[in-house]
């Protein structure tokens, strides 16, 4: 294994460990419940979902990050002015797939077992590679933000 990626493993946090679980844990549900749904869906239903997965993942790493905060005693609270990335680009997903609805509302995509369970496990991963990066316009710029 390259030495860069021991590293990072070696300072990954308890959460995000259980957060990379959680990730194959939900690929497998897909993979397992593939054959509950149809393989063929509107093109806009594809977008729509895996943008809503984004969001939701991102909701639940935010209330738990909540959580974890009023349980630990409180320090000054900073305020900034950025947006995070991975709501943005969920977003921007819910955004496309009304107008998908709208102007591509007849195109149809195939997604067999594997493809279900891989655009789970994408769409999480992108998640959890983007998490801490934030869109700030004072000043303009991308910027990491551990949260």
């Amino acid at each position: 294994m390259n030495a860069r990626f021991c590293n990072q493993l070696q300072t990954m946090t308890v959460a995000e460990r259980v957060e990379l679980l959680m990730i194959g844990v939900a690929a497998g549900i897909g993979w397992l419940a593939w054959p509950l749904f149809s393989s063929v869906f509107p093109l806009w239903q594809v977008v729509l979902g895996l943008s809503a997965l984004l969001l939701a993942q991102s909701l639940v790493r935010d209330v738990t990050s909540l959580l974890r905060q009023r349980s630990a005693p409180g320090g000054p609270r900073r305020e900034a002015q950025c947006v995070c990335l991975e709501s943005s680009v969920g977003s921007a997903g819910i955004v496309a797939a009304a107008v998908l609805t709208i102007v591509a509302s007849s195109i149809r995509v195939s997604i067999g077992r594997w493809g279900c369970a891989m655009a789970i496990a994408g769409i999480l991963l992108l998640g959890f590679a983007i998490k801490d990066l934030v869109i700030s316009w004072n000043p303009l710029g991308l910027r990491r933000e551990r949260g």
